[in-house]
């Protein structure tokens, strides 16, 4: 019996240490292969090496669900804590029971610990609201001044997709403010809390619900040169993607219904794009992607308008003030028709 004992022991102390290890492995394994096949991306000679380059591209489900291997018995341990941010980059718009289950582990078990800083960037990253409560929790308890000023930059961006009332507006400088005095020099994917902060407050002031959207110019596939300005008197859905996320193919499906819907109607729907001119000309010219696109190689557009991560949506009113800001999807669109019928989109 001593035998068989320490046989179980044995093998729950080997897997206990090989958790983490593989846990290192599956992570750093997917980033080396997200890394290359942007290089390759960037490299690529001719549309047909990008095509094939893009269904070839990384898939985040399987490294997502190796990891989930790896971290779902240990939840209440702290090694997992730098995977948790990790496994929900991975898992934007899926494995919502797993993540359901990390959050819930994370309330009960690591909220006052120290290295939590990447998973309230993820958590700010996920952009779902209902991540706003564990964010403001580890605002209370986190002992870590650093910590808790990211975390309340993390509640400051969520809160951006809550519309634009005063009292959800006060909140956002609230947090800001608590984030400055706190994490201003802090690091985050080489940009300092402080310049995240500064863009912000730029967003709140430029391109908040009910200001003027901010007017530029760019070449569309044909090299014709088009300015938002002088799209007034149309509903402009204006569209921030490129072809790296996980979920384009669900965009551009999504964007395709929208055309449809409402071709004939007054409706500008104009992507901005880092993707190649030949590439984005031929999707057009199949029909696979059926609305206009600018391109902006150097991120020039995406700078102005603060994109931090693609896809993203803004609907502009005719009089050329900004109705959403957020996620393309059903709340987007809601926007559009509540225009096209001439109500003010509510909060």
């Amino acid at each position: 019996m001593l035998q068989i004992a320490l046989l179980f022991m044995f093998l729950f102390v080997t897997h206990a240490g090989a958790a983490p290890a593989e846990a290192e492995r599956i992570k750093r394994g997917y980033e080396l292969s997200a890394e290359t096949w942007e290089l390759k991306m960037k490299i690529a000679a001719d549309p047909e090496e990008r095509r094939k380059l893009m269904e070839a591209r990384p898939e985040p489900a399987a490294a997502a669900a190796d990891l989930w291997r790896q971290i779902a018995p240990s939840l209440k341990e702290d090694w997992i804590i730098p995977y948790a941010g990790f496994f929900l980059e991975l898992t934007r718009g899926s494995m919502a029971d797993e993540r359901q289950r990390l959050l819930e582990a994370f309330g009960e078990h690591h909220l006052a610990k120290p290295g939590l800083a990447p998973f309230c960037i993820a958590l700010a990253d996920s952009g779902d609201p209902k991540s706003l409560p564990l964010l403001e929790k580890i605002l209370a308890q986190n002992p870590d001044e650093p910590t808790k000023g990211i975390a309340a930059l993390g509640a400051a961006l969520l809160l951006k997709s809550l519309g634009g009332a005063p009292e959800v507006m006060q909140k956002r400088l609230t947090y800001l403010r608590q984030a400055i005095i706190m994490a201003a020099d802090q690091d985050i994917g080489g940009v300092s809390v402080a310049d995240i902060v500064t863009d912000e407050l730029y967003v709140i002031r430029h391109l908040a619900k009910g200001r003027t959207a901010p007017d530029f110019s760019g070449a569309d596939v044909s090299g014709r040169v088009i300015r938002l300005s002088e799209l007034r008197g149309k509903t402009v859905v204006l569209l921030f993607w490129d072809a790296k996320s996980p979920e384009t193919d669900k965009f551009i499906g999504l964007t395709n219904q929208m055309a449809v819907k409402y071709e004939g109607k007054p409706v500008a729907i104009l992507g901005v794009t880092p993707e190649s001119l030949d590439r984005i000309r031929e999707l057009q010219a199949d029909g696979a992607i059926r609305w206009n696109n600018l391109i902006d190689p150097a991120d020039k557009l995406a700078r102005e308008y603060r994109i931090a991560a693609r896809p993203a949506a803004f609907i502009i009113g005719s009089d050329g003030k900004i109705e959403y800001a957020g996620l393309p999807g059903s709340f987007a669109e809601l926007t559009v028709d509540a225009l096209l019928a001439g109500d003010a989109p509510e909060e």
